[in-house]
């Protein structure tokens, strides 16, 4: 019972940490760099606290792999900013979100969990998830084609990588533990988005930013590190394919965020259609948890 409710808990900040974005209008690529900062701040801070009080984790070269989740989390991160940037927060969460079928099915294939999960259920489950984004993503009148098109490309790719990494993360939790996972995972973050901006972006622009833009930025990574924190202890008592599962729930949070607080979509217009991909979404979870016991 303690792995559901950790990963309960995590899909609450799942759909927290992304909020920050819709107050800002800074360049996708620093707001992630920011949150990859405040993100690396506060684990670090997390880790300290743990030794203070004596407890230590043992480390194996397996959590080399952080680093690799970190480059792949960074490009997601930057991809579904965009994308919210392109569709709205409710639309593009909703494609963001086939990371759960792409994630258990991973976790199935690299894990081994098929020996607890059921491929048919999950790949169900992901048709389901699919047609929930087809029914919430209302275009507005003033959206192009094209705009909408690379939206949904890019919180597919988000998906593409948030599947990926949650497989290191089952495995990093396993070989070594949460805490030094978080910290090198984070600094991955931060160095791939750093380098980046070195080699790609004039990093000088990271003086002109407004200190509103990069406190909203470092809010979103402490966010994050609940999220991060809560899903990663759920790994301890739970297979990642279940524990994902449960965190996609943050759909449900993000839905209402996005259509009764930010006004995104048009309820009373397109309630058959919301309420339809609502209700598709919810089956899609309900599937994957099937498909788990």
């Amino acid at each position: 019972m303690t792995g559901y409710i950790l990963a309960l808990i995590s899909s609450l900040f799942f759909s927290l940490y992304i909020i920050p974005r819709k107050f800002t209008k800074l360049d996708p690529i620093y707001f992630s760099l920011f949150v990859g900062i405040g993100f690396f701040i506060s684990s670090s801070l997390l880790y300290l606290i743990r030794i203070l009080f004596g407890f230590y984790e043992i480390i194996h070269l397996e959590i080399l792999w952080s680093i690799l989740g970190g480059v792949l989390w960074a490009i997601g991160l930057v991809s579904l900013v965009k994308s919210i940037d392109l569709l709205g927060l409710t639309r593009s969460n909703q494609w963001k979100n086939l990371q759960g079928p792409i994630g258990v099915i991973l976790s199935l294939v690299i894990l081994a969990e098929y020996v607890q999960v059921n491929p048919v259920w999950a790949i169900l489950a992901g048709l389901c998830v699919f047609l929930a984004a087809l029914l919430i993503n209302v275009s507005s009148e003033q959206e192009s084609r094209s705009q909408n098109w690379r939206g949904v490309s890019l919180a597919l790719l988000s998906a593409l990588a948030f599947g990926s990494v949650t497989v290191i993360n089952k495995y990093v939790v396993v070989e070594v533990g949460v805490y030094s996972q978080q910290v090198l995972w984070a600094f991955s973050i931060a160095a791939t988005l750093l380098l980046y901006c070195l080699f790609y972006r004039d990093i000088r622009e990271i003086k002109f930013v407004a200190r509103r833009d990069m406190v909203l930025g470092l809010v979103s990574g402490l966010v994050y590190l609940g999220a991060s924190f809560f899903m990663l202890e759920s790994y301890k008592y739970i297979p990642a394919s279940i524990g994902f599962t449960i965190i996609q729930l943050n759909t449900v949070w993000t839905f209402i965020a996005g259509v009764f607080f930010f006004h995104e979509i048009k309820v009373f217009r397109h309630y058959k259609r919301l309420i339809l991909g609502l209700c598709f979404s919810l089956v899609g979870t309900a599937l994957l948890f099937l498909a788990t016991i």
